[in-house]
């Protein structure tokens, strides 16, 4: 009997979806940069792609050829959801949300933008650990209106990310958050991305720093083992000093090797970029086309709207006529080449050539029914272009008269 290989069940896990959603709920992104001054917007890309990891398409490479028509291709088999695409202009810069395959698209002005490598630099201690990528963050909006668009923003925010499931979520992979809050008064989006830790209240600095470190300390000073825990003056920052009862928590979990369950802790919150302030100025019905529902400049009124759907209707159907018309020249053209030749072979003293039943692929069909089946479109289009010329029109059936019963 042939010996088949033993899998590692409890450290193989699966890293398609995030703990406590199915594989089908996860959304996926694409990151990517478009446009002519594309290089400009590349470390900002890179950062974004860092902060919807791990459901997105890390190592994506775009070239100026790529058209948006290639990404929705491979968006279908990948599982892809969201595409996130970065552009520039001479003045301003772009940030795009597309929901994959059929829309809608919201499009925001990028009036100011902080990279990941800049908020570090900015701070005393920064924070950025490897492991808090491994999960997906989690998202917190805030101050959304009721507005039509605005309701769409915070679905569109919402659906980015995987959603929770409270009872089976593990406290360990809540290790980020991306805050969105909307400020009404500038009509703009405060994109932020924070680092999420959990910290024993009321434990000594040496002592923390000894459990949370792995490198023994240097004691060859000391006298004795209690001066390492003696407090000095100024070990603590003003950050440990601030301790703040709402930020105060007792977790139903183990968080990390400090912050176990039942114990109160405090949740402490770091910014690790990007930051954006983001205005929203589109919204397409479409994949960036379509009908816009929402310009934050531009506003037509309800005859100007009638006006551009009717034009769309137009140019969808010569569109389609036109299309009609090509096939109709192409199998015409066809049947000239084929009496022509007919044509030349009875010059020539040979027998007509018998119509094949093959396509240009050498495979087999019935000429009949293909032909039977071209004068039913062909019939069924000219009904349609009667209806939009006439309008839509309800016959309702003829009754039936009962015959008469003779006395």
């Amino acid at each position: 009997m042939a010996k088949t290989r033993r899998r590692k069940r409890r450290t193989h896990v699966n890293a398609d979806h995030a703990p406590g959603t199915s594989k089908s709920e996860t959304p996926k992104t694409f990151v990517f940069r478009r446009g002519r001054l594309a290089e400009s917007v590349k470390e900002l890309s890179e950062d974004l792609r860092k902060v919807m990891e791990p459901h997105t398409a890390r190592n994506l490479k775009e070239t100026k050829a790529n058209k948006l028509k290639d990404f929705v291709q491979v968006s279908g088999p990948l599982g892809i959801s969201h595409f996130l695409m970065l552009s520039s202009s001479d003045a301003n810069k772009y940030l795009k949300i597309c929901r994959t395959p059929r829309g809608p698209t919201l499009t925001f002005k990028i009036h100011a933008y902080s990279l990941a490598n800049e908020v570090a630099k900015a701070q005393k201690k920064p924070r950025n650990p490897a492991n808090a990528f491994l999960s997906p963050p989690l998202v917190v909006l805030n101050n959304f209106g009721d507005e039509a668009h605005q309701k769409l923003a915070t679905i569109t925010f919402q659906n980015m990310f995987p959603p929770i499931n409270v009872r089976r979520v593990k406290l360990s992979t809540c290790q980020r958050a991306v805050l969105v809050d909307y400020d009404a008064k500038t009509k703009r989006f405060q994109f932020r991305h924070y680092s999420i830790n959990a910290a024993p209240v009321g434990t000594n600095k040496k002592l923390k720093k000894l459990l949370t470190s792995r490198n023994a300390p240097d004691m060859g000073d000391m006298q004795d083992v209690s001066e390492f825990f003696d407090k000095r003056v100024g070990d603590a920052s003003d950050s440990e000093l601030s301790d703040d009862e709402s930020r105060r928590v007792t977790l139903a979990q183990d968080f990390n090797r400090v912050a176990h369950a039942d114990s109160e802790s405090k949740i402490i919150l770091q910014e690790i970029g990007p930051r954006m302030e983001l205005e929203l100025v589109k919204v397409e019905e479409g994949m960036c086309d379509g009908r816009v529902l929402y310009h934050a400049y531009v506003k037509k009124s309800a005859d100007e709207i009638k006006t551009l759907e009717q034009k769309k209707t137009e140019r969808e159907k010569l569109r389609k006529q036109r299309r009609l018309e090509q096939e109709t020249n192409v199998k015409r053209k066809a049947r000239d080449k084929e009496m022509k030749a007919d044509a030349e072979r009875q010059r020539q003293g040979k027998s007509k050539k018998k119509p094949s039943n093959q396509d240009e692929y050498k495979n087999e069909y019935d000429r009949e029914a293909e032909e039977a089946d071209e004068r039913k479109w062909q019939e069924a289009f000219k009904k349609e272009e009667k209806e939009w010329q006439e309008g839509d029109t309800y016959e309702a059936p003829k009754k039936r008269r009962r015959p008469s019963r003779e006395a």
